[in-house]
């Protein structure tokens, strides 16, 4: 088991979307086939890395439940440190909210100061990061705008611009419109201005997480799709195996990030980790012309051309159903911020649940109660995917990180003096 520490060996949318895109006043088809002359869009892949049934092997050092951002970017530094890792996923790679966001790396969004400074953090390995996986990620760093729309909203953007420059290197401004507009000129003129951040960044997330997944391939990873795990057994405190739909693995060290389903996961240890499943609608266009030189708030152009309007934050649980007066208010307000998007057609109107702790700050441990259970899970998986793959790499594989992890304990939601379980 070398390259462990020591204590580690041994849809489519549905048809009130249809009216919320109408009422937006865009065209909307009702299947993605009806477009002439369009392959239709393919929503799972199985590449030739993965695996839809198990087991090839019946054991693996650490195994990483999850398939998402944070489940791939582990495996990938693990593999790179030589551990023998096996990654399980019960749908597919980035089935989840990593599969459905703007792929913001952005750092200017995050408080409070400790936060900040663990998303810069993070944010500042990226450059290398994409440089390991080949590039092809679309990732870019030329900053992230915040537009306000009233006076009252500038003040507010202002002081949390004053608060996020307290951290070094984010080197924030406030802009009016017509200095924005030249970074953007597509903005509409008659907006009170809005916020740039220049070290804010972005990737599109499909291409990250499938490079993640090659890589960690390469590097002797297995990847299982379409394996549920249903139950982990632990003896005297210590993990013996995970047992799945389709057979039992055994191991002595886990990594739950199994993002909305972490809490059903560490019940299977004994053990409560709180997380909120917190839906987040979303709109995709057609691709157009490109517009757009970085993320303005929760609008994002990949490069190819298709735009996605953002997102809702929602505490319905895990529904995942779109409803037309939220779609319709999102479209609504880019269409006011953007007024280009009047010229597009949305194809795709569909929502994702982030994994949200209570206090809305991600979680990262190694628990106490039963040995080698780590945990990590919160939003903002690609902004923290770098130092996420650090941190769980160097806690498996030395014992210890540097990265200041005190915040990030589950103890936060305990009542005080009580301990982890």
């Amino acid at each position: 088991m070398g390259g462990l520490a020591p204590e580690a060996k041994a849809h489519h949318a549905s048809d009130p979307t249809f009216c919320a895109a109408q009422a937006a006043g865009w065209k909307f088809p009702r299947s993605l086939d009806e477009r002439p002359g369009r392959e239709p869009v393919q929503t799972r892949f199985t590449p030739d890395w993965s695996n839809e049934l198990m087991m090839q092997k019946e054991s693996a050092d650490v195994v990483v439940i999850g398939g998402g951002v944070r489940g791939l970017v582990t495996a990938y530094y693990l593999s790179k440190a030589g551990v023998d890792v096996a990654v399980l996923e019960k749908r597919f790679v980035g089935a989840g909210a990593t599969g459905l966001n703007t792929g913001y790396a952005n750092v200017s969004e995050k408080g409070p100061r400790h936060y900040t400074e663990f998303s810069k953090m993070s944010a500042d390995m990226y450059p290398a990061l994409n440089e390991e996986l080949g590039g092809g990620i679309e990732y870019e760093r030329n900053g992230s705008l915040r537009i306000v729309e009233t006076q009252a909203e500038w003040e507010a953007q202002a002081a949390t611009v004053a608060e996020r420059n307290q951290v070094p290197g984010l080197s924030m401004q406030m802009l009016e419109i017509d200095e924005l507009r030249r970074l953007e000129p597509a903005l509409a003129s008659d907006l009170r201005g809005g916020s740039f951040c220049p070290i804010d960044g972005s990737v599109n997330p499909l291409k990250f997480v499938r490079a993640l997944a090659q890589r960690a391939a390469q590097n002797g990873a297995r990847i299982h799709i379409g394996c549920e795990v249903a139950d982990i057994h632990v003896t005297a405190g210590r993990i013996e195996e995970v047992v799945t739909r389709q057979g039992r693995l055994a191991t002595h060290v886990v990594v739950n990030a199994a993002g909305i389903h972490v809490p059903r996961i560490a019940a299977m240890v004994g053990l409560d980790v709180p997380v909120n499943a917190e839906r987040g609608q979303l709109t995709i266009t057609e691709a157009l012309p490109r517009f757009m030189r970085r993320p303005i708030g929760p609008y994002t152009q990949f490069a190819n051309g298709q735009v996605l309007i953002g997102v809702t934050n929602e505490n319905v649980g895990e529904n995942t159903g779109v409803t037309t007066a939220m779609i319709a208010s999102r479209v609504r307000q880019a269409l006011r911020i953007l007024p280009v998007l009047k010229q597009a057609t949305g194809i795709r109107c569909t929502a994702a649940l982030r994994p949200m702790p209570p206090d809305r700050l991600p979680i990262y441990q190694k628990m106490d109660a039963v040995r080698d259970f780590y945990v990590t899970v919160g939003h903002s998986g690609i902004t923290l995917a770098p130092v996420t793959g650090k941190v769980l790499a160097d806690l498996i594989t030395t014992g210890h990180t540097d990265i200041p992890l005190d915040p990030y304990r589950v103890e936060r939601f305990k009542p005080q003096g009580a301990t982890a379980h």
